[in-house]
């Protein structure tokens, strides 16, 4: 059964938050993130901030914008 343990990397060392219930020489595969931003505490607003910027002309945007609130005078 797989599980997610939350660790800290100090001294070349990884040192598990909680007590872990292992044989001793128990062998472990770890999967590391590419970037510390992928940890689980990172904030999913700061990491994906920007990433829409270039998909969207904002000044066509706000002329569009305002050219529909225009309503025609009978």
């Amino acid at each position: 059964m797989a599980k997610l343990v939350k660790v800290r990397y100090r001294r070349g060392v990884l040192e598990p938050f909680e007590p872990l219930v292992l044989e001793e020489d128990t062998e472990l595969t770890v999967i590391i993130p590419d970037t510390a931003a992928e940890s689980a505490d990172a904030d999913p607003t700061v990491a994906t901030a920007g990433a829409w910027g270039n998909l969207l002309d904002c000044e066509q945007f706000e002329k569009e914008v305002y050219s529909q609130r225009l309503t025609e005078v009978c």
